[in-house]
């Protein structure tokens, strides 16, 4: 029998039915592959921490003192024992969550009417923000011969990255990242790099955070990122946020402290637990979520061989191309109809038009039964 020691292999169907959050409670009685939450037990380190918590009370004012908070200096440690890069400590801030931090850079780095670059399929929230904050969106081709192209006639303002790439699973290796900080360069771009997946990227690729390509390249970055995404904690609400930029850092030292909130204790505790002791947890999830990507590939060619699909470089998504089963601009309401609620591709722009989104983070027995069921079987 296969080794698990988090129990992450043999999840109970109906006690993740029975889940309070949106997952599972936006459609009851359908299996929910669609927002990114996994349907893991959270990591013991984070559970014993906020147990502590609880247990000794501690929800008040926090005695951190003044500058980031313990999991925005953590941010700083991981981000070099992980990843060879040593972000400047006063160059960090806490923010409620990615969206957050990059609604902030897009409000004090740019203007009303300014186009700012995006690669679709795109994460949906970033469509939404481009449009409530009246930019112009320019879409970003993944060829970067294109890329160029495309800056050279719309001369955009700023680039969101979303590195790792939600919903493909991309990961943008050195030569991809270095040409495009050539072009940011040139063009003059901020680059805003949402890099929340890092932690979930498949052998043999590996994450280089884009900042981390030389000061040039950091001195018109902003990179957010959180534990929420590979630890599954969404609604603790905490992000960090490092700041390369200049005129961006002193923009918001004009503004009173928590001007834009203050961190969640929990949510700092939580962050802490995971990048401290979480790291055997997060690798058995891998492990399961390596086996699921690649499981997937055999469910789909069984029991669904029309939808194209090819395991993504990271993240526990899915991108399903369900074109040739004539479904239409939404295949998702078919296999809605079969029990099964998936992320519409429409949600994530036009290039998302007979896609879906799957989430594979759940057990690979939850897998058969959601493949299995959107065949109609």
């Amino acid at each position: 029998m296969t080794n698990d020691p988090f129990g992450l292999r043999s999840l109970d169907p109906d006690r993740l039915a029975a889940r309070p959050g949106v997952k599972w409670q936006l459609r009851p009685g359908h299996l929910a592959a669609w927002v990114a939450d996994m349907d893991f037990p959270v990591a013991p380190a984070i559970t014993e921490r906020l147990s502590t918590l609880l247990a000794d009370g501690a929800l008040g004012y926090p005695n951190w003192g003044t500058g980031p908070s313990p999991a925005a200096r953590q941010f700083v440690v991981r981000m070099g024992q992980r990843y060879g890069w040593e972000p400047d400590v006063e160059r960090v801030r806490d923010v409620a969550d990615v969206l957050q931090g990059v609604r902030l850079a897009v409000g004090m780095l740019t203007e009303p009417g300014d186009a700012i670059a995006l690669h679709l399929p795109a994460y949906h929230p970033f469509l939404h923000t481009l449009r409530d904050m009246d930019r112009r969106l320019v879409a970003a081709p993944f060829d970067l011969d294109a890329l160029e192209t495309t800056l050279r006639a719309e001369r955009p303002r700023a680039l969101i990255l979303c590195h790792p790439h939600n919903p493909t699973g991309h990961v943008f290796d050195r030569d991809e990242l270095l040409r495009i900080a050539a072009l940011a360069e040139e063009f003059d771009l901020v680059v805003i790099s949402d890099e929340i997946h890092s932690d979930l990227v498949y052998e043999p690729h590996h994450h280089i955070p884009f900042a981390s390509l030389g000061d040039d390249v950091a001195a018109r970055t902003v990179t957010v990122t959180s534990s929420s995404k590979a630890f599954n904690l969404a609604g603790l609400r905490w992000a960090v946020m490092h700041i390369g930029i200049e005129r961006f850092e002193s923009s918001l030292r004009t503004y009173p402290d928590h001007w834009f909130g203050s961190a969640n204790v929990a949510g700092v505790e939580a962050a802490v637990a995971a990048w401290t002791q979480g790291d055997e947890w997060l690798a058995a999830v891998m492990e399961v979520l390596d086996e699921n990507r690649h499981r997937l590939s055999e469910l789909l060619a069984t029991h669904l061989p029309e939808v194209k699909y090819e395991p993504p470089e990271a993240t526990y998504l899915a991108w399903l191309d369900c074109r040739a089963i004539g479904s239409g601009d939404e295949p998702r309401e078919l296999f809605l109809s079969r029990g099964v609620d998936l992320s519409p591709g429409m949600q994530f722009g036009e290039p998302g038009s007979g896609f879906v989104r799957l989430n594979f983070a759940t057990s690979p027995s939850m897998i058969e039964r959601i493949v299995t069921a959107m065949a109609g079987s």
